[in-house]
């Protein structure tokens, strides 16, 4: 499950123009006759070091390509911190949902074969998959456009037939077709069709049909132990309680098998800067045809009926200053990675890293080194997380006595939180969210929507509604699985909310949990979300524990990150 659920997009990648002005080191890049870059490695490895100077970033790759070929290729940190181990074009990383364009162009591939229709059942292949009362009207297609209306992550089960058989009679509450979810097991119900038409494994079909092809000979189609050799170590967030600063210290994140369509390929940029050139061919590779121009065409052509403006078969197709643009975000347990092509300017960029999953700052980096290599100006200030974007709209007095905060300007788009005569700096999360290392005002994100959000507090120019009664629920989860490890319920202006901290597949929307009358609770405001929490029992009034799309979570020993445990490098000052 590399995706994440509703509210944090990884599969998608955040929306940020290229290029924007700005002061830093680095400047722009200049073309010599015929194209090729000048100095692109040295511009590349400079923008790649000051990120990871600002952010928790262990080891990062970058391929730059052309139709032709390979234009750059980049390094700068490690591929284990611990020991030094350099990386090297060879370095393999867990590349999560860009798999899905993977899995897409696969299936594009079998439909030239007349093996699968694309707009067929997805019953036809697998008989025992009919949801919401035996309906068949869930097809490939709306698989691979996100709008099933499936669950986004379904974490209890570990295996790729085992997650979707589970989804045989799931329910659905939005028509096929009417509502763009990113849902991890929809591609994974993918992935068993692939076997079931091909009579192959997954693994199997996609390396003789689409990795062999396109001579990717150092990368892998499944996640296993035979297939590591010259895997970088992933890395995850040392705490998950809390938001982590840039600072955040990172652990070693453990490795673990995988083989469901929605995240199985393990590449190395190069060869992952191979597929971007098949992109930039349109189907073609080294004038080999990879798969036929009526499939590539649909794999890459917004529909008129489109309910996402972007999101087609696998893939983001966007328009960026006049360009189409090809997109897909990757988030594993302990990697972060991006894929961008310029269909128009020629150009594609892979960047891998072993940084956390959930560190969408990646996205925003690719997507300028992207248009830096097509000569915008470098601008390191974009990564710099001091620097907030829009500040001033966060800028006044938030709240009344006794919770108050007072946020001010400190000059370049960088913000200060004051409370109780302790001033923190605020921070950019890069996911559209902010953080802060005051000791008081660091349990949870930060966000302004009206009113200043934080976790249960609602601050605004007026006094909040009344406190209700404690619902039974308000507390923090923990379980087992790695994707979305904990989370906590939250009571705001008289509602519940999910807030989590970290997390590949976290939301970060923090959305209400909205009681139905069956007993659960829908997870987010939109009656057609298919998320359900369930409560478990409350013996002395607090829920022992809850189960979320079939995976359990237990009330932590500990029901709240402690507030005033002063975060890592914090810079608070009293006045």
């Amino acid at each position: 499950m590399p995706a994440v659920r509703q509210g944090r997009p990884a599969g998608r990648g955040d929306r940020f123009l290229p290029g924007r002005a700005g002061s830093g080191p680095v400047r722009g890049i200049r073309f010599a006759e015929g194209g090729r870059l000048m100095d692109v490695k040295r511009v590349l490895t400079e923008l790649a070091e000051q990120l990871r100077t600002w952010w928790p970033v262990p080891g990062i790759t970058i391929s730059v390509v052309d139709r032709s070929g390979e234009c750059a290729f980049v390094t700068a940190g490690f591929a284990n911190a611990e020991s030094g181990a350099p990386l090297s074009r060879r370095t393999r990383f867990e590349i999560g949902s860009i798999s899905k364009t993977f899995t897409a162009f696969l299936l594009g591939i079998l439909a030239d074969e007349g093996k699968v229709d694309l707009d067929a059942a997805v019953a036809d292949h697998l008989p025992w998959f009919t949801p919401k009362g035996g309906s068949r009207a869930i097809t490939v297609r709306h698989l691979l456009r996100h709008t099933s209306g499936l669950v986004t992550g379904a974490d209890a089960l570990p295996d790729a037939a085992a997650r979707g058989y589970a989804l045989r009679d799931a329910r659905t509450w939005a028509e096929p077709g009417e509502l763009f979810h990113y849902s991890n097991e929809g591609y994974n119900l993918l992935g068993l069709i692939v076997e079931q038409v091909t009579g192959e494994s997954l693994a199997d079909a996609m390396t003789g049909r689409l990795l062999r092809p396109l001579g990717m000979r150092d990368s892998a189609a499944r996640i296993s132990y035979e297939d590591i050799a010259e895997l970088a170590t992933g890395y995850r967030f040392l705490r998950d309680d809390r938001p982590p600063l840039p600072s955040a210290p990172l652990a070693p994140a453990g490795f673990f098998e995988y083989s469901a369509a929605d995240g199985n390929v393990l590449a190395t940029a190069s060869d992952l800067g191979l597929f971007a050139r098949m992109l930039l061919g349109q189907g073609t590779l080294n004038g080999t045809r990879i798969i036929g121009p009526e499939h590539f065409r649909q794999i890459v052509t917004v529909p008129a009926d489109a309910v996402s403006s972007s999101y087609v078969l696998g893939v983001d197709v966007e328009v960026v200053d006049g360009h189409t643009w090809l997109t897909h975000a990757g988030g594993m347990v302990g990697y972060r990675s991006y894929l961008a092509v310029d269909t128009d300017g020629g150009h594609g960029v892979a960047v891998l890293t072993n940084a956390p999953g959930e560190c969408q700052i990646i996205d925003r980096f690719a997507r300028h080194v992207l248009a830096v290599v097509q000569g915008a100006p470098a601008d390191p200030a974009l990564f710099d997380p001091e620097r907030i974007p829009d500040a001033r709209r966060y800028v006044g007095i938030h709240g009344t006595a006794p919770r108050q905060i007072r946020v001010e300007a400190t000059g370049d788009d960088r913000l200060s939180l004051t409370s109780d005569g302790v001033t923190g700096k605020l921070y950019d999360a890069g996911d559209g969210r902010l953080v802060c290392d005051h000791p008081e005002w660091s349990a949870y994100h930060h966000s302004l929507d009206g009113r200043w959000l934080h976790g249960p507090e609602s601050l605004g120019p007026g006094p909040c509604a009344p406190a209700a009664p404690s619902h039974a629920l308000v507390g923090h989860y923990r379980s087992y699985t790695p994707w979305y490890p904990s989370f906590s319920i939250v009571q705001r202006a008289g509602r519940l909310h999910m807030i989590a901290a970290t997390g590949v597949e976290a939301p970060c929307d923090e959305p209400e949990l909205v009681p139905l009358d069956d007993g659960t609770f829908r997870v987010g405001a939109d009656p057609r979300l298919p998320e359900r929490l369930t409560s478990g029992p409350a013996p002395d009034g607090a829920v022992l524990w809850v189960d979320l799309d079939g995976c359990r979570y237990t009330r932590s020993f500990r029901d709240q990150p402690e507030p005033g445990q002063a975060p890592v490098r914090s810079s608070c000052i009293r006045s």
